[in-house]
């Protein structure tokens, strides 16, 4: 389910329990304590599903755009040289100046290294925007490399900055203003409840 779908289908499970005329006071509290919470987990556990695809994607995109092929013995100490070297350039014209020499000489490595440190730095807000042009570079002498760029960019970590997915679900008026803890804690009772619309407690 969806974020979405879940707080829909709490709302209705809240509302159902609302309505039923057959039980107390306490034991819609309980039972819609147990709901809030029961959707509230759902919630919680579709981010980090979520969050480890955005990772997971991440790092495909990141090793295919930056990482080095599995590399050994001198192979490996070339690539790691050239990315110490890349990291010594601080003004984004003299390393477009360098990667066009690499481009030249058939540096792959330091092509590759380059670019990866252009891309770090074109990710620092306004003085990023300098190096885009080393990016775009690197991207058009790269096969697959702009459109792997373009979806890294566009990757949105779940559940932080203004993401507001997963937020957890208005509690039932009927708590009054129980914190998160003392809903829980009322989930967690042993008052049984009974019917569809009323989950018992564990």
């Amino acid at each position: 389910m969806t974020p979405d779908q879940i707080r829909e289908s709490y709302n209705r499970q809240i509302e159902k329990i609302r309505a039923r005329e057959d039980l107390t006071a306490q034991a819609k509290q309980v039972a819609m304590a147990r709901a809030h919470t029961a959707a509230s987990s759902k919630l919680e556990a579709v981010r980090q599903a979520d969050r480890q695809r955005y990772e997971e994607r991440r790092t495909q995109l990141e090793k295919r755009l930056f990482g080095n092929r599995e590399l050994s013995g001198t192979d490996a100490l070339s690539a790691r040289d050239a990315r110490e070297r890349a990291a010594t350039y601080t003004h984004p014209d003299e390393a477009l100046a360098a990667y066009k020499r690499a481009q030249r000489d058939g540096d792959r490595d330091m092509m590759r290294a380059l670019g990866s440190w252009a891309a770090d730095q074109a990710a620092m807000p306004i003085l990023g925007d300098a190096w885009r042009p080393l990016v775009e570079t690197h991207a058009e002498a790269t096969p697959g490399y702009a459109a792997n760029l373009q979806e890294l960019r566009g990757l949105r970590e779940p559940g932080t900055y203004d993401d507001t997915s997963y937020i957890t679900p208005d509690v039932p008026s009927e708590l009054g203003r129980m914190s998160v803890h003392q809903v829980t804690a009322l989930a967690d009772s042993d008052l049984t409840v009974y019917g569809n619309d009323a989950p018992e407690a564990a």
